[in-house]
Parts: C-alpha cells; sequence; structure tokens
C-alpha cells in the first residue's frame, strides 16, 4: 500500500512493475510484494524499463537514462517462480543485502535457502 502518490510506472519484460513516487523508484512483483530501488534527487516519469537501465523524463520534458539495480526484485520474482536454480545461481554469483534479503528468506517461509545463503558468505 504506497502512502505518497506515485508519480508514473513502467512493466519490465518479467512482469514487475517498476514505479516512481517523488523520492523513489519502487517495484512491485506479480504477488504484490514490492521495495524500493533507489532514491531519488528530483521527481521523474518513467517512460521504458530495459534491464538495468530506466528511460525517463524530467519535469523540464528532458530525457535520460538512469541506471537501477534490478538484483533484488530478480531475486524475490524466482523465488515467486519457484525457479531454485536461478535462486541459487543469484546467491551464489551476486550481492545481495545480506541481513534484508535473509529476513526475506525465512519470513516467506524459504529458510532451506536462507541456510544456503549464509553457507556461501
Amino acid at each position: 500500500h504506497e502512502t505518497i502518490r506515485v508519480k508514473s510506472g513502467a512493466w519490465e519484460d518479467n512482469g514487475v512493475l517498476i514505479y516512481t513516487t517523488l523520492n523513489h523508484i519502487k517495484y512491485v512483483l506479480p504477488n504484490g510484494d514490492s521495495g524500493i530501488i533507489r532514491t531519488l534527487d528530483k521527481p521523474i516519469y518513467l517512460t521504458k524499463v530495459q534491464g538495468s537501465s530506466v528511460y525517463c523524463l524530467d519535469r523540464q520534458c528532458k530525457t535520460g537514462i538512469m541506471a537501477i539495480d534490478p538484483t533484488e526484485y530478480n531475486f524475490k520474482l524466482a523465488l515467486v517462480k519457484r525457479d531454485y536454480d536461478e535462486v541459487l545461481h543469484m546467491v551464489r554469483n551476486s550481492k545481495l543485502p545480506g541481513q534484508s534479503i535473509i529476513a526475506y528468506l525465512q519470513q516467506k517461509g524459504y529458510p532451506e535457502v536462507a541456510l544456503h545463503f549464509v553457507k556461501d558468505q
């Protein structure tokens, strides 16, 4: 549930909604889980999301491309889709924010994945 007005949104190729508020770029997974991707210095309006790039307009209608890190929402999406090969690949090869990901795994009922993540640190 978003308490600040949504400024814009665009669908990412894997079915994740990426949207902006006044101060953030955020995501919503198909199952309703959401999170913050990054903080913004100024409001932007999304026009397209592709990979780790966000295409946008600012309030002066200047176009821009902003880099984002899709690792967190791609990891959570792989969990939702039960794509455990991808989950383990990401655990081994990505720089996931440790404590928050472990807490998420435990909260969502994936303690075996959380244990694997801790072992690989």
